[in-house]
Formats: C-alpha cells, sequence, structure tokens
C-alpha cells in the first residue's frame, strides 16, 4: 500500500512526456515565435532614428534582439520560481535599459517606452506561462 504523501505527490507529478521536454528549448522557441508580434503591431520605426543622423534600420535590431531573447532568458533562470513572478520580470529586464533610449528619443519618448515596456511584460509572462503548460514545470532546474 502506497503511503498518502507519496501517492498525492505522483498524482500531481507531470506526465512523463512533459517531464522529459526540455524547458530551455520549449521557452526559447515560444519566444521566437511571439516576439515578432509588438515588432509588427508597434516597432521600434527606423526612421525615428534616421532623422538623428545613426541608421535606424541598424538601431532598431537592438530591440528586436532583446525581444526575441526574452524567452531563451525565462527558460535558463530559475528565480524567482514561480513562472507567474519571473516571465513578466524577465521581460520587463530585457526591455528596460533600450526604453531609455526610447524616452530619450525626439519623437518617442514615455510613450514608445511604456508600449515596449508593456509588450515585452506581456511577452515573458506568455512565455512563462506557456512553457508551464506545456511542461508542467515552473523553470528548468
Amino acid at each position: 500500500m502506497t503511503p498518502p504523501a507519496a501517492h498525492q505527490d505522483a498524482a500531481n507529478a507531470p506526465p512523463p512526456l512533459r517531464r522529459r521536454m526540455p524547458y530551455v528549448a520549449v521557452c526559447t522557441a515560444i519566444g521566437l515565435a511571439l516576439g515578432w508580434i509588438p515588432m509588427l503591431l508597434h516597432g521600434p520605426i527606423p526612421e525615428k532614428y534616421n532623422v538623428l543622423y545613426i541608421h535606424g534600420a541598424i538601431a532598431v535590431w537592438g530591440w528586436y534582439t532583446a525581444r526575441l531573447l526574452i524567452g531563451f532568458v525565462v527558460g535558463i533562470t530559475w528565480w524567482p520560481r514561480p513562472w507567474w513572478l519571473r516571465g513578466p520580470l524577465v521581460g520587463f529586464m530585457m526591455l528596460f535599459p533600450l526604453t531609455l533610449v526610447s524616452l530619450a528619443t525626439p519623437g518617442c519618448g514615455a510613450p514608445c517606452m511604456g508600449w515596449n515596456l508593456t509588450s515585452a511584460t506581456t511577452l515573458g509572462t506568455l512565455v512563462a506561462g506557456l512553457a508551464w503548460a506545456v511542461t508542467g514545470r515552473h523553470n528548468g532546474a
């Protein structure tokens, strides 16, 4: 006869296939798939940087790269443990430094900063939540 505590743990454990799914790879794939959506909706727009006599098409890749890395960073971090804290935190942290550049850009400012932080925080939440739904784990540890 199985002790009640062991039986309860076995009942809450994710199915074997879900336990074997590589958490980092799942997070990275979700992040790469969803990371393009904000670009299609709101930019950043290269022309805002071209008028400052810098190569806007190159400059905006900083935002694209940071946003596309959110899934990978969610996957390799373990703190904070709950996905619903780690995902939004990682998303926010990944884009915050670049949003300071948005804040300093004429014609952009606080609205651009706000939209970029909102989309990054949302993306981090979606990556971590979907990875939890797929793997049954809060992190890869």
